[in-house]
């Protein structure tokens, strides 16, 4: 039991009240300073808002990094796990490039045929979207769906290998779209696509046919060395700048039925199984290089295949 007393207990809290009254009593010039304690700032709404984003991005990232753990030791969960990264591209704001710019970082490691996380046969579809600096250069995929997405800064495709179907039908690459030495394994459809800046194509190869139809070249359009395994389109398609099909290979027919030429056309050494340039046309101060090597048809009515072309 305490040996202290109430009576001593009751002397000790009046001398602390007395004490403290004292002290309050000398500084009652000043009471806000004894009475209010100061309050830290309050936040400001956008930074709380910033850091919730922040800290849900955080958040979907662990998530999808711990599925593809999971996906690596499990083969059965990898497309799943490439579906919900791909979904994730739906929920960017309110900073998209940076969003997508992690979403591809997770992403790219299982697409690269040299990393040691490479996840064979995958599918891409990615309808609908503003895409920002893609780039899947020397990435290997099975069937890929890029409709009507708009491609904000330079879309790097090159060396990419695409073993099943492609299609960019819609797209519009609002800079450079760069598909050097491109694989096309089953072919590809560009119809209607829109290429703002320079459309590289050098060296590409499809194995089954390509659509190009009602595509708008605005710039510099590149086909040189490309090697066409079946029928390609180019019907109604416009070519504003130079256009190069040198040393281009199709193997079956190359349709530029209707076609535009804005620019200088070079098709010098390029072969097909058939050329038809059915009511095609060339502005009137453009060029047209056409030294046909062997492969064009002997005693076809050459000027009529060129109808409305400007002969050199």
């Amino acid at each position: 039991m305490s040996t202290v007393t109430p009576l001593a207990i009751l002397a000790l809290i009046g001398a602390v009240s007395g004490s403290v009254t004292a002290w309050l009593l000398l500084r009652r010039d000043r009471p806000a300073e004894v009475l209010i304690p100061s309050a830290p700032p309050e936040p400001v709404p956008g930074e709380v808002a910033a850091r919730l984003v922040a800290d849900e991005r955080a958040a979907r990232l662990a998530a999808l990094a711990s599925f593809a753990r999971q996906a690596d030791a499990d083969p059965d969960l990898r497309q799943e796990c490439v579906g919900e990264i791909l979904t994730q591209f739906r929920s960017g704001r309110p900073d998209p490039p940076a969003w997508q710019a992690e979403l591809w970082r997770l992403l790219l490691p299982h697409l690269r045929p040299g990393s040691p996380w490479f996840w064979p046969g995958m599918d891409l579809e990615l309808d609908g979207l503003v895409l920002h600096a893609v780039d899947l250069r020397g990435c290997e995929v099975r069937d890929a769906r890029f409709h009507a997405v708009r491609f904000v800064g330079d879309a790097r495709f090159g060396e990419a290998v695409f073993t099943g179907l492609v299609s960019f039908e819609g797209s519009c690459f609002a800079r450079h779209a760069l598909f050097g030495s491109t694989r096309f394994g089953t072919g590809a459809d560009f119809e209607d696509a829109t290429f703002t800046g320079t459309a590289d194509f050098t060296g590409v190869t499809a194995g089954g046919p390509m659509w190009f139809d009602a595509a708008r070249f605005s710039a510099r359009t590149d086909f040189p060395a490309a090697a066409f395994g079946d029928d390609v389109s180019f019907e109604a398609t416009g070519f504003a700048g130079r256009t190069l099909f040198s040393g281009s290979r199709f193997a079956a027919g190359a349709h530029f039925t209707r076609a535009r030429f804005g620019g200088h056309a070079d098709f010098t050494a390029a072969t097909a199984g058939g050329f038809d340039f059915t009511g095609a046309q060339v502005r009137l101060n453009a060029r047209v290089l056409r030294t046909w090597p062997p492969g064009w048809a002997p005693g076809e009515p050459e000027p009529r295949r060129w109808a409305g072309l400007t002969r050199l």
